[in-house]
C-alpha cells in the first residue's frame, strides 16, 4: 500500500490504527494529527479521554455479536502482549478479574466464558458480603499513559510522523498528497465540521487514583448493583506501577469535567466496602495520587467503523475517508479489532 495516510486523533484508537497500519503495509506513509499526544504535559487533562480510562478488559454481557468479536480479538492480542513480560514498557499485565452481582442474574451465560482463560463461577465462601453471585477469569490491565506512549514510540520508530494541530473541520486534515484519511476523533466527532455525528453522546466517568507503597495488586473487581443502576459503579483496577484506580460513575449526557469531591469520597467508601481485604497487608500504605474525569464517547448505533470515497480539501480531491470512533467505555478492549477492520475496509476501497 504505497499511500499517504493521515490519522486524526492520538488516543488509543488513533495510535493503535496508525501503528498497526505501519506494521502491516509496506510503503505506506502515516501522519498523525492531534491536539494532544500522550507525551504532552496536557495528556492528563480532561480533554484527553484515553488517559483517564479504566483501560482494562472486562467481559460485557451485551447482545451485540459484532462488538463481541471486537472484544474477543482484542483480548487475544492483549493477552499475547501481556505475556511478553514487558509490562514496564507496555503497561499491559495479566490480572485476575472478579465480577460481582448483588443479585444473581437470570439466565446467566456470558459469551466470553470460552474466550477468557481460567473462567469460573465463584463459590459462596469466595464472595464478599452482600454479594449473591460472582465469576473470576484471567483478564488484562493496562496503564493508559504507559501503553499510549508505547504505541507512540513504536509508531515513530516505524517511520510515522506527528503534528500538533487542533482541527475544526475534517478537510483541515487533508494535504495535497493525502490519499487516505482515518477519522479517530472520538467524542470530538460530535462537533467536528464535516462529520458532526448526532448519534454521539457523553457518558461522564469519575474515578480516584491511589498509589500503593509496595508492589501492585494482581486483581481487579467490578460490582453490579441490584437495580442495574450504572450511574454509580464500583470497581478497583490495578496498574503495573502500583497505581490503583477506584471508581466510579457512568452518567449519561453529563458533559461536566469538574471533579466532585463528595462523589470521590463515596467511590472510596464503596470500593473498601466491597473488598475490605484490599489492604490486608498492613505494611502497605495507600496514598491519594489524583482524580480523573473523562467523557466516554457513546454512540447510538454502536462503534462506527466504515469507509467512504469523499471529496475533501481545498481542491475537492477524492480520497478514502475511514471512520473509527464511538467506542463508548470499551475503547481499549476493542482497539485492536476495530483498527484491523478499518485497515481491511480501506484496502477494499483501494481495490
Amino acid at each position: 500500500m504505497e499511500k499517504n495516510v493521515v490519522v486524526l486523533g492520538a488516543g488509543v484508537i488513533g495510535l493503535t490504527t496508525a501503528t498497526l497500519l505501519l506494521k502491516q503495509e509496506k510503503g505506506v506513509k502515516v501522519h498523525i494529527i492531534a491536539s494532544i499526544f500522550p507525551n504532552d504535559p496536557e495528556a492528563l487533562s480532561n480533554e484527553y479521554t484515553s488517559a483517564t480510562a479504566g483501560a482494562h478488559w472486562r467481559g460485557y454481557e451485551q447482545n451485540d455479536p459484532r462488538q463481541q468479536e471486537f472484544e474477543k480479538s482484542t483480548y487475544n492480542y492483549l493477552w499475547e502482549l501481556a505475556n511478553k513480560n514487558m509490562s514496564n514498557v507496555t503497561g499491559v499485565m495479566v490480572i485476575d478479574e472478579y465480577n460481582y452481582w448483588e443479585k444473581r442474574p437470570d439466565d446467566f451465560g456470558p459469551w466470553f466464558r470460552t474466550v477468557c482463560h481460567e473462567f469460573k463461577e465463584l463459590e459462596k465462601n469466595e464472595l464478599p458480603d452482600d454479594i449473591e453471585f460472582g465469576i473470576k477469569y484471567k483478564s488484562i490491565s493496562i496503564n493508559p499513559l504507559t501503553y499510549l506512549n508505547y504505541l507512540l514510540s513504536t509508531f515513530i520508530f516505524l517511520g510515522g510522523t506527528t503534528e500538533h494541530v487542533k482541527i475544526k473541520h475534517l478537510d483541515g486534515c487533508v494535504r495535497e498528497n493525502t490519499d487516505i484519511l482515518i477519522n479517530c476523533s472520538g467524542y470530538g466527532a460530535k462537533t467536528l465540521e464535516g462529520v458532526k455525528d448526532i448519534n454521539l453522546y457523553p457518558v461522564r466517568g469519575q474515578s480516584v487514583i491511589m498509589q500503593l507503597s509496595q508492589s501492585c495488586l494482581d486483581w481487579a473487581c467490578f460490582r453490579h448493583s441490584y437495580n442495574g443502576d450504572y450511574a454509580l459503579e464500583t470497581f478497583i483496577i490495578p496498574r503495573e506501577n502500583g497505581e490503583v484506580m477506584l471508581g466510579g460513575t457512568r452518567e449519561k449526557d453529563n458533559d461536566s469535567t469538574e471533579i466532585e469531591h463528595s462523589v470521590a469520597q463515596k467511590i472510596i467508601q464503596r470500593c473498601f466496602a466491597t473488598r475490605p481485604d484490599f489492604l490486608k497487608d498492613t505494611k502497605v500504605q495507600l496514598t491519594l495520587k489524583g482524580h480523573r474525569v473523562g467523557l466516554r464517547p457513546y454512540r447510538n448505533g454502536g462503534i462506527r467503523v466504515e469507509a467512504e470515497l469523499r471529496n475533501c480539501g481545498k481542491s475537492s480531491k477524492e480520497i478514502i475517508v475511514c471512520h473509527n470512533y464511538g467506542h463508548a467505555g470499551v475503547g481499549y478492549q476493542t482497539s485492536y479489532a476495530t483498527a484491523q477492520l478499518a485497515i481491511d475496509l480501506i484496502k477494499k476501497k483501494i481495490k
